[in-house]
């Protein structure tokens, strides 16, 4: 950990001496040192050197920039599996700052800066951007800012972390998640509406939802699904992580079903002509067996948790229907607007309460008064004003205070803005016309997922509509869609540097080995940068086409960084574990589906 922090601290100096010298940099004739960066893997020519290690060897020699590249990306996922210890350190430092506060050693509204940065370093949505300042440094040093320029805004395509912050967005909204949940509702009705039956058709039918709504938004979806109906049981850790990782694995192989949702098969689908049917009978159904069959194993080996869990799951379900058939929320408060006010005069609540503020307030005043005016009067201020001065201060704290603790007394023009807590869990109905106006956003984004310049605006258009018809919506969240565009913009800014050993090593390993090393691949970068590389690799043979795609999908469920969709369902779990979601655990947790599903595809 040290040694990270060191690399870091080195890196935000060489950072900032760019910045003073920034002037300088900028002076560099536009387009220089741009050309072929990175250099294209053509212009290599080692093709003929035999072994990988020469072709790596050599390519280090012509681009010695290329080694400094990796081994920042290397640091970047070494980082990724010390993002709970970082969170771990920042609640301890958080609590210490607490006890401080208790004690009056520091101010009551202080926060602690250190337990700040050390959350941040510990965001797993963050980790790659802060590399991708250490590799643009690097860059810059290497070469020139033009090129640095050149290669984020010629080279990287910004188009997937820009459709993942939208579709996420628009799939968390109140209506997709209640006509989801329907859907959900009536298939798992068929299997009593029971714990297990909603397990499995989340974990069954939301990944497959990715092949028709892209995976990103199937993954928002099955996630925030599961958060409800799964993880607020508090089921136990290893549960918990089993879980997730069969979710992340169902999505990666869930999308594969047509040739436009997964990410890794966008890759492929135009340069190797495939299409839906081709998807469908290579891929498509060895998926939905593979799915089957790892959600059936986890279910033998956590079939007696999940009885434990079944009683607590039934009284939340009863709870739920109480609410929503027999005390709706509405008709209780209507209920209490009209006998509150009653009881209230009954009890003289607001005139005893207004009697004992007033007290307080004397006493704050008889003993801070006279304070206050000595100090003034020191200044040579007139007495008559300052006097006035403190009672409106006065009035205002104690306007404050009442803002905060006793609102109902104040009013209407007097009290704060409130915020109600259940929002989101209120039980009325969405208007169909308003599910219909959602549908259709989502379509559009679908529709126009490979042009930023129309799906873009279309968020704009739909945070126009949500305002609209606010009262049918939830409160729109959109820091966990804009964090994890971030981590993906620079998972894509470290990818692009990588293609000079991923390539080799792609090219060089026969079908079998080939799949097994795609798989192994993916768990360190990308799927979809993975499916990229292969097309580049010249004479590929079908069945190698098909082992790296296999691979790739197959091993998308071992780390976050797997799977373009998986960090937006951390985000929206990760709440429910202990100083966030373990890459170690998640990979323990998904390492029976990848093996299930990566055997379906390699035997059938």
């Amino acid at each position: 950990m040290k040694f990270i922090r060191a690399i870091l601290v080195s890196f935000f100096c060489i950072a900032l001496v760019l910045v003073i010298i920034d002037p300088a940099l900028s002076a560099a004739p536009e387009g220089a040192g741009s050309v072929e960066f990175p250099m294209l893997l053509q212009n290599y020519n080692d093709a003929d050197m035999g072994s990988i290690a020469a072709q790596l060897v050599h390519r280090i020699k012509v681009k010695p920039f290329n080694i400094f590249a990796t081994l920042i990306f290397v640091l970047a996922i070494v980082h990724t599996f010390l993002t709970s210890k970082f969170l771990s350190i920042s609640h301890r430092l958080q609590q210490n700052h607490e006890k401080l506060k208790v004690r009056g050693e520091v101010p009551k509204n202080s926060v602690s800066h250190k337990a700040e940065v050390y959350h941040f370093l510990g965001e797993v949505e963050a980790v790659f951007g802060i590399w991708a300042v250490a590799l643009g440094v690097t860059i810059v040093l290497f070469f020139d800012w033009s090129t640095l320029k050149y290669y984020l805004t010629d080279r990287v395509n910004f188009t997937e972390p820009l459709f993942v912050v939208v579709i996420m967005a628009l799939a968390a909204t109140r209506p997709i998640l209640k006509i989801s949940e329907l859907v959900m509702e009536r298939i798992a009705g068929l299997m009593g509406g029971s714990l297990v039956g909603w397990w499995f058709t989340i974990l069954t039918i939301g990944p497959l939802l990715g092949s028709l709504i892209t995976e990103p938004a199937a993954m928002t979806i099955s996630a925030l699904l599961l958060s409800s109906k799964f993880y607020e049981l508090e089921p136990p850790e290893g549960f918990k992580y089993a879980t997730l990782g069969l979710l992340f694995v169902n999505i990666s192989v869930g999308g594969t079903l047509t040739h436009f949702a997964a990410p890794p098969v966008l890759m492929v689908a135009n340069p190797w002509d495939w299409g839906t049917v081709h998807m469908l009978t290579q891929f498509g159904w060895k998926a939905i067996l593979g799915i089957l069959v790892a959600n059936g194993v986890y279910y033998v080996v956590y079939r007696r948790t999940l009885g434990e869990l079944a009683e607590t799951f039934e009284m939340r379900r009863l709870k739920d229907e109480i609410r929503k058939k027999y005390l709706c929320r509405n008709e209780m408060e209507t209920y209490i607007d009209t006998i509150g006010p009653k009881v209230r005069h009954e009890m003289q609540f607001d005139e005893k309460l207004e009697q004992q503020v007033a007290e307080v307030v004397s006493r704050v005043r008889k003993e801070l008064e006279p304070l206050y005016l000595d100090k003034v009067a020191e200044t040579g201020v007139d007495q008559d004003l300052a006097h006035k001065a403190f009672e409106k201060r006065l009035e205002e704290v104690k306007l404050s205070k009442l803002r905060e603790n006793f609102p109902g007394i104040l009013a209407e023009s007097q009290r704060a803005p409130y915020i109600d807590p259940e929002w989101d869990n209120r039980e009325d109905k969405v208007p169909g016309w308003v599910t219909l106006a959602h549908i259709f956003f989502m379509a559009w984004t679908i529709f126009n997922a490979h042009y930023p310049e129309l799906f873009i605006p279309g968020l704009l258009f739909f945070l126009g509509f949500a305002q609209v018809t606010a009262p049918y919506q939830n409160r729109i969240d959109l820091k966990p869609p804009l964090l994890v565009g971030f981590f993906l913009g620079g998972l894509v800014i470290h990818g692009g540097v990588q293609g000079w050993w991923i390539e080799p090593v792609l090219g060089s390993l026969p079908e079998v080995p080939l799949m097994l090393g795609a798989t192994i691949l993916t768990a360190f970068n990308d799927n979809a940068a993975i499916t990229f590389l292969s097309t580049l690799v010249p004479n590929f043979t079908d069945s190698l086409k098909y082992a790296v795609v296999a691979g790739a999908v197959a091993g998308g469920g071992l780390t976050v960084i797997a799977n373009a969709p998986n960090p937006a369902g951390q985000s929206l779990l990760k709440r429910h574990f202990k100083n966030g979601v373990s890459p170690l655990g998640l990979l323990k947790g998904a390492l029976v589906p990848t093996v299930v599903v990566w055997s379906a595809f390699l035997l059938l």
